[in-house]
């Protein structure tokens, strides 16, 4: 039991689905609100990003003036929303010592340096603000290091200053350990930004933001350049003005030679906040400009520019300041859908709102994230997108995108879905007979759901059947090399290097591929020369899934493995595939019956086991590794609220709803 059943969703809220999922769904929102991304500072010239994801922190600034043999230190700054662990990489030049929040977590041995090793930091982070110390040594080979997350696509990790000033700013504090006393050195202390003046030796033209202060709504402005609204409405040198937004920024125009000196001159009413702002330009004078910080800008020789602070070296990028919140990732891809369906059953308008926002601000930024990927190599919003070397890193989420089209057509989604479509057609691995496979030579059954539905859905709006016929014959190659014909189910793994299977049926594995199925059954036309064959899969596949389900209705995290926790991602898929079965005649008559009953239990489990009553969901296994041995997916945990699991549960809840109506209907019951 994860609680006391006094305290389930079965409880308190009976057999009211939509209740329980608005329990549920409302939980997940006001734990990830929604938030724009934010500008911050970054400085790519001292600590540029690889487009793997490796910060590489040289100490040249400081190092010229060590000996060999001398230590240098760097401090930074690696914010969390919650108290967790993270396991980051890092690759040594000399010998290393590694603090997190002054505890000491780590000293390289002489095989570990030299650029030799990518080491493993496991680092156990506080909610908020997390001090890094590293101290490292000058050797001949030079002073500096390499840092990265283990999962430089998945939970990208980046690394702040303490700063004061009104921007978040990247980067790290560099200092010879000499300069620095013993007390010192896990002190916090402000990094000193460096001024920059903007000047030119003509007019020019900027584009600007001034950072409002709180409740302020007028100002003076003095300098010798004009200032305009962004409309192009002139500001009266020396008369009070309005600011004419109620949004953080005041966007306006600027057109002199000496920007950053008539700033000086410029003056909120009645405050003594200190004027803040970044520039971008000088920008194309015979453009149109829209100031938004998705916009891409352009120089008067057609480059494209963007935002800057007025600081030495200092570039502004955008980052995601919610966990989730317009965050593409594949378990957000599910969770998005099982929330557009949940608000389409129940006419929650709230709930498709806060779905399409997600989708809305993704698709918005996306000339600005390839324009960052381009500049920076290694994006800080949508980070896996950008990423783009497996099917995980676009298909869900890809999928996602083109559902989001029944709700709201954005002409944006089409162009990103061709950049999928195309990866998945030219760049993504493949075995000779065309399976999919991973850059470690690895099938996942994963992958599945990474591309069958984002493959029957692009042939709907592009009507090329190349797609279709590719999400059909995954699924064949696919059961040809995982399904335990023993059991009928699907082990996780297949080593392509040995062609052998792990033959170990991880659940939320099993779940992917028979929900996977399902989304392509509902797709495929009922004339299909292939339908036949797809359903003998569903229907024997299907046979082995409910043989595994546990007398409580629920699903073990390895299906034939009872002392295994219960798992709910698997239990949510199951039930929707299940209950599309029942809605749609997918099922044999023998396995019919079976099914409802099977839909009916696991849907009550849920509700009694897993979900509690403050919408809180439980047992939902961490994002998977694999391994051939049992052991590691016993070890394998499993989180509170974890993403894999509120949207798939959400969409479990419709479809069991849809079912009950299709069997009330068959019955002759109103």
């Amino acid at each position: 039991m994860y609680f006391d059943k006094k305290d389930s969703a079965k409880f308190n809220y009976g057999n009211d689905t939509k209740e329980i999922l608005a329990h549920l769904i409302q939980r997940f929102i006001g734990a990830n609100p929604e938030i724009p991304y934010i500008p911050i500072v970054d400085f790519p010239s001292q600590q540029p990003y690889t487009e793997d994801g490796w910060c590489m922190v040289s100490f040249d600034q400081v190092s010229q003036n060590l000996a060999l043999g001398e230590k240098a230190v760097a401090t930074t700054y690696v914010p969390s929303e919650n108290a967790r662990n993270i396991q980051l990489q890092i690759v040594c030049v000399g010998p290393t010592q590694v603090y997190i929040n002054g505890e000491h977590v780590f000293t390289s041995l002489p095989h570990q340096e030299n650029r030799r090793m990518k080491n493993s930091l496991s680092l156990s982070l506080n909610k908020g603000w997390n001090q890094l110390t590293i101290i490292t040594e000058k050797t001949p080979l030079g002073c500096g290091i390499e840092l990265r997350n283990e999962a430089p696509q998945w939970d990208p990790t980046h690394f702040y200053q303490k700063s004061d000033y009104f921007l978040p700013v990247l980067g790290f504090q560099l200092q010879r350990l000499t300069d620095i006393s013993e007390q010192e050195l896990f002190n916090e202390q402000a990094c000193q930004l460096i001024k920059d003046v903007v000047e030119s030796s003509k007019e020019e033209q900027y584009l600007i933001k001034l950072d409002i202060p709180w409740n302020c709504q007028q100002f003076i402005y003095s300098g010798g350049g004009t200032l305009q609204y962004s409309d192009g409405t002139p500001i009266v040198n020396g008369q009070l003005a309005q600011t004419k937004t109620e949004g953080q920024w005041l966007n306006l125009t600027y057109i002199g030679k000496q920007l950053s000196k008539d700033l000086e001159k410029f003056q909120w009413f009645e405050q003594c906040s200190a004027v803040n702002w970044i520039y971008c330009g000088p920008v194309n004078a015979k453009k149109i400009f829209d100031s938004d910080f998705s916009v891409v800008q352009e120089d008067a020789c057609g480059e494209a520019i963007y935002w800057k602070a007025p600081l030495k070296d200092a570039h502004i990028r955008l980052a995601r300041n919610s966990s989730l919140f317009a965050h593409w990732t594949y378990w957000m891809g599910v969770t998005l859908y099982g929330f557009f369906e949940a608000s389409e059953y129940f006419s929650e308008e709230r709930w498709k709102n806060y779905s399409l926002h997600s989708v809305e601000q993704i698709v918005k930024h996306d000339t600005y994230g390839q324009w960052d990927k381009e500049n920076y190599h290694y994006p800080l919003i949508n980070t896996q997108f950008y990423w783009l070397r497996e099917l995980d890193d676009c298909g869900s989420f890809g999928s996602l995108l083109l559902e989001s089209l029944h709700y709201e057509k954005d002409k944006r989604v089409f162009p990103i879905a061709q950049r999928i479509a195309n990866f998945m057609e030219k760049r993504t691995l493949r075995q000779p007979d065309g399976a999919f496979f991973r850059e470690n030579d690895t099938m996942w059954v994963d992958d599945l759901y990474m591309s069958v539905p984002f493959l029957v859905r692009y042939w709907e709006i592009s009507q090329n059947e190349i797609y279709l016929t590719d999400a059909i014959n995954q699924m064949v190659f696919f059961r040809k090399r995982f399904f335990i014909e023993e059991n009928q189910l699907m082990s996780h793994i297949y080593d392509t290097r040995f062609k052998q299977a792990n033959v170990l049926p991880w659940s939320r594995g099993n779940g992917w591929v028979l929900f996977s199925l399902s989304e392509l059954l509902n797709k495929l036309p009922a004339t299909h020369e292939r339908r036949a064959e797809l359903l003998a899969f569903y229907n024997e596949f299907s046979a082995g899934i409910i043989a595994q389900q546990d007398t409580n209705g629920l699903w073990h995290q390895l299906l034939d493995d009872k002392e295994t926790y219960y798992e709910s991602s698997s239990t949510a898929m199951f039930i929707c595939a299940l209950s599309r079965g029942i809605q749609k005649g997918y099922l044999s008559e023998e396995l019919l019956e079976k099914s409802q009953q099977s839909v009916m239990k696991a849907w009550e489990g849920l509700a009694e086991y897993c979900i509690d009553k403050n919408g809180n969901l439980y047992g939902v296994c961490r994002g998977s590794g694999f391994s051939f041995s049992r052991e590691y997916y016993h070890g394998l945990g499993w989180l509170l609220n974890d993403a894999h699991g509120t949207g798939i549960v959400a969409l479990a809840g419709v479809e069991y709803e849809r079912m009950k109506k299709t069997m009330n209907r068959k019955s002759g019951v109103n």
